[in-house]
Order: structure tokens, then C-alpha cells, then sequence
């Protein structure tokens, strides 16, 4: 054995190390882990960074080493016993004594976010956390990398940390219903009931400022650059500056109250019950363009720099160019109302109060019908991986959206949602009931 052994290290040993690497470059990852089992010296020359950063980069996964570093990533809970193989926990077993020297970073980094997209695509999972604070219905969540934000009609914002679900600050500097919250950093803004809009340093959860205009709900917000950009019930959209906490300019054109709101850049795009899609850029005061092809209210609506989609209660979805305000699409597939929207670069997905999912592409042709969810589809979050939905019964699904098949189903789901946020290693959604509360998921 030790024989063969040698004769096998020999075989590469021979080559030089740059055709070595070649070949290992031109091998799958399977293939490498079986030949770094071979002996120490194969898998020596398959740990090394430039092998493992060229997997990465061919799936997408740079990020996760980079920005969104997976190496620091905590798990939500400590590792309980897996008896039932549900437990997402990640544990690397390496022997104290070992001749191997140290896993490489980016195949660490491998390894891990394998190990995270199996967890989703198995459906492992920590027991739900419920994060209880509010004393009536969360109208709002948020959040970024460290906390949670969750707003409500009991006129309180409840900062939670992201990775300990314990709760950080109550503020109360709302006079009525807490309707859309937006963080950038540590700066958390709000929208209120009582037609202000406050700006609120999260890690302290004090009060910086307050920005008073509106005549109705603040209901949508957007922080852009220096911008905070708010919409609501008077049916005008107001533009704000951060860095002189004083009004901009208002945005007018709708003629009923602005129901959804999406932005792109200096690009900002709302649906109102008028019917109309509204094209605005912040920087300017007049509308880029007014989009009628709707039949009833739009109920969401997303853009990019050149194309803006929208779904209605009229149970189409519509695809249209910008700035020539050009209808290139019109998608008309589900049964009844359009209820969410989600866009990747690649596709769109439709959430409807006819329980159906629809994948389309931007040619306007029909992909994937996904059938699954009782009730309305109320949530959808998609990104370069996968599909999440959120409707009615409680019901949460993660779809492979490129082959149109359901991955797993989330069954412990503990209350009815409306709200839900997606991140790489967390689900969140926020429930409708009395009291309110937040309920945290971890496939981490």
C-alpha cells in the first residue's frame, strides 16, 4: 500500500507545480475530495485558495468569503442533538494531531456555504424563535446585517439583535400607528400614522430628527444617497434631505393613495389605486413618466435602470420600458388579484390571491406555474439560488425557480404572516395577529 502510495505522489510530484494545478482546475469538486483522500501530498496540493476561489466564483459564491463573510457567521442557537437530520448547525471535525496543515479560506468558505445551501434546499432549520414585545399588530419590519426592526400599531419600534433574537431598544416617539420602517446603517428611519417621518440613530434608539410634510400615513420609505424618499395616503411622494434634515421637493401626479413603491438607484417608481404607474427621478421634481394600462389598483411594482414591472388587482402583470414609457409586456396568466412581485435578473415571479406562483421571463413568456400555498401569497423573496414564499395557513415555501419544483416547505412556522425578509442564513416574518410579534428562522 505504501508502495502504491508513493508511486501515485511520484506520478505528480514529477509534473511541474503550475501543470499540476491545471489539472486539479479542470477536476470537479467531487473528484478533488476523493483524490485528496488518496494521500497527505494529493490533498496538500488541493488545498490551496486559487482551487477552491475558482468553485466559488463559478457558482456565485464570492460573496460569501467577501462582503458577506460566512466564516464569522454564528449560528442563531447552540447545536442541539440532530436524531431526526434536521439540525442546520455546521461543525468541521479536524483531529488535534494531524499532518494535513489548516483548510485553506476559500475552501472553508466552500465547504460552509455548501453546507448552508443544502440546509435550504433540505429544509433544516432551528426551531423558530418569537420575538414578543409588541402589544398589537407589526405593520412593518426591517433589517441589516446586526438587528431587526419591527414597527407596529401599538405606536412602538422594537430594535432585536440578529443574532441573539434578545430585544435592544423600545422607542416611543410615535403618536399613532408605526407603518413602514427602512435601516441603512445604523440610521433607522420611520414612517408613522401621524404623517411624520423620524430619523432614529438605531444604535442608541434615540430620536435625531423628525421630518414633518405629509398630510396622511407615511406608508413606503427609501433611503437613497443623502435622499429619504416617503409616500403614503395624501397620494405625493416627498423628497427629503438627510445631511440638512429639511424637505427637498414633493413628488405629485397620483390622484389616489399610493399603495407600493420600489427604487433603483435615483430611480423611484410608485403604484396607487388611481391605477397608474408613476416614474420619478429624486433629483428632479416632475414625473419621468406616467404608465396607464392598468385595470384596477397596482398592488406592487419593481425597476431597474431601464424596465419597471407591475402587478395589479386587475390580475396582470406588466412589463414596461423607461423612460419611453413603452408597454412591452403584458402577462395575464393568474385568476385574480396580483399580490406581490419578486425579480431576479433572469426571471419574475408573481404571487397571487389564486394560491399559484407564476415564473415568467422578461420576454413575457409563462415558465413556471408553482402550486402549493392555501389562500393568498402574500411574500416572495428571490435571489440567484432560490425561491421563498410566504401566504396564507402559515404556509412557507422554498422553490428551485429554474425547474419550477419545490424544494422543501417550512412547517414550523408558528403564526400566520404578512411580512417576510430573507436573508442568507435567516427567514423572518412578521404576523398579523394581536399581539403582534416577529418570528426568526436560522438554516445556519
Amino acid at each position: 500500500m505504501s508502495a502504491d502510495r508513493d508511486r501515485k505522489e511520484g506520478s505528480l510530484s514529477s509534473l511541474p507545480p503550475e501543470i499540476v494545478e491545471k489539472i486539479f482546475l479542470y477536476l470537479d469538486v467531487a473528484d478533488i475530495a476523493r483524490l485528496s483522500c488518496v494521500c497527505v501530498a494529493w490533498r496538500e496540493i488541493a488545498n490551496v485558495d486559487h482551487i477552491w476561489l475558482h468553485h466559488c466564483l463559478e457558482r456565485k459564491w464570492m460573496r460569501f468569503g467577501l462582503h458577506d463573510n460566512i466564516l464569522h457567521e454564528i449560528p442563531l442557537s447552540k447545536p442541539q442533538s440532530n436524531v431526526s437530520n434536521t439540525s442546520p448547525y455546521f461543525q468541521l471535525y479536524i483531529p488535534k494531531e494531524t499532518r494535513l496543515s489548516p483548510i485553506c479560506r476559500w475552501k472553508n468558505v466552500f465547504i460552509r456555504v455548501f453546507h448552508l445551501f443544502k440546509n435550504w434546499e433540505k429544509g433544516r432549520y432551528t426551531m423558530p424563535v418569537t420575538l414578543k414585545g409588541h402589544k398589537d399588530q407589526v405593520k412593518a419590519i426591517d433589517c441589516n446585517r446586526t438587528c431587526i426592526v419591527s414597527g407596529s400599531e401599538d405606536h412602538t419600534v422594537i430594535v432585536w439583535s440578529l443574532h441573539t433574537c434578545s430585544k435592544l431598544h423600545t422607542i416611543k416617539v410615535h403618536s399613532d400607528a408605526v407603518t413602514s420602517v427602512k435601516l441603512k446603517d445604523n440610521m433607522l428611519v420611520t414612517g408613522c400614522g401621524d404623517s411624520s417621518v423620524r430619523v432614529i440613530d438605531c444604535t442608541t434608539g434615540q430620536l435625531a430628527f423628525s421630518l414633518q410634510g405629509h398630510q396622511g400615513s407615511v406608508d413606503h420609505l427609501a433611503i437613497i444617497e443623502d435622499y429619504i424618499v416617503s409616500a403614503g395616503t395624501d397620494k405625493t411622494v416627498m423628497v427629503w434631505s438627510i445631511s440638512k434634515q429639511k424637505h427637498v421637493h414633493t413628488l405629485r401626479g397620483h390622484v389616489d393613495e399610493i399603495e407600493c413603491m420600489a427604487y433603483c438607484g435615483y430611480t423611484v417608481v410608485t403604484g396607487s389605486w388611481d391605477k397608474a404607474v408613476m416614474v420619478w427621478n429624486v433629483r428632479q421634481e416632475d414625473a419621468v413618466q406616467m404608465l396607464h394600462g392598468h385595470r384596477e389598483v397596482v398592488t406592487c411594482c419593481y425597476c431597474t435602470e431601464d424596465t419597471v414591472v407591475s402587478g395589479s388587482g386587475d390580475s396582470d402583470v406588466r412589463i414596461w420600458r423607461i423612460p419611453s414609457g413603452e408597454c412591452l409586456h403584458v402577462l395575464s396568466a393568474h385568476e385574480a388579484e396580483v399580490y406581490c412581485l419578486a425579480c431576479s435578473a433572469e426571471v419574475i415571479a408573481s404571487g397571487s390571491s389564486d394560491s399559484t406562483i407564476i415564473i415568467w421571463s422578461y420576454t413575457g413568456s409563462l415558465l413556471h406555474t408553482l402550486t402549493g400555498h392555501l389562500g393568498v401569497v402574500r411574500c416572495l423573496h428571490i435571489n440567484e439560488f432560490r425561491l421563498v414564499s410566504g401566504g396564507d395557513q402559515k404556509k412557507i415555501n422554498v422553490w428551485d425557480y429554474r425547474r419550477g419544483t419545490l424544494l422543501n416547505t417550512i412547517h414550523r412556522n408558528p403564526t400566520r404572516l404578512h411580512k417576510m425578509l430573507v436573508t442568507d442564513t435567516k427567514l423572518i416574518t412578521a404576523s398579523p395577529e394581536t399581539p403582534g410579534t416577529v418570528t426568526v428562522i436560522s438554516f445556519w
